[in-house]
């Protein structure tokens, strides 16, 4: 799933892919703006058919964060 992710940022950002772990964080590390990182999450929704309630948001601190809540949705 982190690929998908990280297939999405690149519209957003330049991305050096070996420096991108589950650990990176779109707002500190990728300098996301909080209108980018929404879009990004919008993006995902509609490439992977899932709903992501913005009160949700807050709780992707790092990629693998992002990543996780996204396998736990998929499977429910």
């Amino acid at each position: 799933m982190l690929n998908i992710i990280v297939k999405n940022l690149i519209d957003y950002v330049e991305i050096d892919l070996d420096r991108i772990t589950e650990k990176t964080s779109p707002v500190s590390d990728l300098n996301l703006n909080s209108y980018d990182f929404i879009s990004l999450i919008g993006k995902l929704e509609a490439e992977l058919g899932i709903d992501i309630p913005e009160r949700d948001f807050r709780n992707f601190q790092t990629l693998g964060d992002l990543d996780q809540y996204i396998k736990e949705k998929i499977q429910h």
